[in-house]
């Protein structure tokens, strides 16, 4: 046991090192965010180390490791393999290999254990479809990707309280923006009541995606606030003029000239609806204010680039961000050589 102890340690402080460290080199900067952000990292990963050994694993800190039989000799795993062989269709046995085989770092033993439990239960076993999803993350560097998400997904659908699934599920949602549902999630494993310290994480990382959800709430109001609301038409002349796949740049730019405010690139459709907004910037500190006039071209680029060039058809006008009224804008021109 002590051997495991040592390594589970090591591993869950390179965990932290991996996640930590580019945030802490970003704090040097002056950007304390970074700083929390590095903090909350390292005590989320050691704290949800422990609550998972804990509620997850079988075996006793204090207890002697059982005596192994043939292969897995001084891991228990001999034990766990009799057990199955004694009981081929007991489904607790098949997890408790999966598991054994999960902790000797066995991927491929351990996926063959739960995938058996998962037949044995005929699909309705939360942890062997939640073991199943964690040895295709083991064996894509402890990263989550769509087959084991979609394995954790289907244990929570039988138990929304598998920790493992809100655990991983939680992160996945945190990588696509979806902070409210990963909020929920980390909420739903703070009421399984674990450890004080762990539980203690979990606050703050749920008071961290208050914060954040917070912000990005008063975010989308001012960007609401700086919208221009376009329907996008074409030519009729035109239509036999537009490239298959050809993109369509809008661009909002300041009257004054200068880099745009805002851009956006779409497939070249029509007729279209689009909106823009400061959320569309594209240079940090040049972005649309609210009742700003300004100049919009929409263009469709046939070479496919954002630069302008000969051939390509366009439509512009003026308008004041902010506006709630859609605009027409037609694209009726061609141009005859670079230069917009």
């Amino acid at each position: 046991m002590t051997g495991f102890i040592v390594t589970a340690v090591l591993l869950a402080l390179c965990a932290i090192l991996f996640v930590a460290w580019p945030l802490l080199r970003a704090s040097t900067t002056g950007q304390g965010a970074q700083r929390l952000s590095a903090l909350l990292a390292a005590l989320l990963i050691a704290a949800t180390a422990s609550l998972l050994y804990t509620h997850l694993s079988r075996g006793a800190w204090r207890t002697p490791p059982v005596a192994a039989v043939g292969e897995g000799e001084g891991t228990g795993i001999g034990t766990l393999i009799l057990a199955t062989q004694q009981h081929p269709d007991d489904l607790p046995a098949w997890l408790d290999l999966g598991r054994g085989y999960l902790r000797a770092n066995k991927w491929a033993l351990a996926r063959r254990s739960f995938r058996r439990a998962d037949r044995l239960s005929g699909g309705h076993s939360a942890v062997a479809l939640a073991g199943l999803a964690q040895t295709i993350m083991f064996e894509n560097n402890g990263l989550e990707n769509d087959a084991a998400i979609a394995l954790f997904e289907r244990a929570l659908s039988i138990d929304p309280h598998s920790p493992q699934a809100l655990f991983y599920t939680a992160l996945a949602l945190m990588h696509q923006g979806a902070l409210p549902q990963a909020r929920e999630r980390f909420a739903t494993m703070l009421a399984l009541g674990p450890p004080a310290p762990v539980a203690d994480v979990l606050r703050k990382q749920i008071d961290a995606l208050d914060t954040e959800i917070a912000r990005s709430s008063a975010a989308a109001k001012d960007n609401a606030g700086t919208a221009i609301h376009l329907h996008v038409t074409l030519a009729a002349a035109l239509q036999s003029r537009v490239p298959a796949g050809a993109p369509l740049f809008v661009f909002v730019r300041s009257p004054q000239g200068g880099p745009p405010l805002a851009v956006r690139r779409l497939q070249a459709g029509f007729p279209q609806q689009i909106e823009l907004s400061a959320a569309d910037s594209v240079i940090a500190g040049n972005t649309i204010s609210k009742g700003q006039h300004v100049h919009i071209v929409a263009r469709v680029a046939t070479t496919g680039t954002p630069t302008a060039g000969a051939g390509d058809l366009s439509g512009e006008i003026d308008a004041v961000a902010g506006e709630t009224r859609q605009r027409e804008i037609a694209i009726d021109k061609v141009a005859a050589g670079a230069g917009k």
